[in-house]
């Protein structure tokens, strides 16, 4: 009985901590792309996917790369490569918002 209990509860604990997952993915082609060169700002790079993309419902088109990103150069440098060369990306964000509320970029898949 106590084992079938636990089993029951550790199936629960498990579906909560999958429902409850701060990821969300956008896929699409980049639309527009916007720098800061410098200043405190948290926005560092903001990214615009195109009007068709697939986004999750909790971010809007636009997501920021933040300014003490410890990998924003390798980033932005792949964000541009994609945005002349036409190809798509997907945008993995933890769905951390701005002041704006824009989601922050967590990782880039090409």
């Amino acid at each position: 009985m106590k084992r079938n209990l636990f089993i029951g509860l550790l199936t629960v604990a498990i579906s909560f901590g999958a429902n409850a997952s701060p990821w969300t993915n956008a896929y699409g082609k980049i639309s527009n792309i916007q720098v800061w060169a410098n200043g405190s700002d948290p926005y560092g790079v903001w990214v615009t996917l195109e009007s068709d993309s697939d986004i999750s419902s909790d971010c809007s088109l636009t997501y920021y790369l933040q300014h003490n990103a410890s990998n924003k150069d390798i980033v932005y440098s792949s964000l541009l490569t994609a945005k002349v060369s036409g190809g798509k990306v997907n945008i993995q964000t933890d769905k951390s918002k701005n002041a704006t509320g824009l989601c922050r970029i967590h990782k880039v898949l090409f």
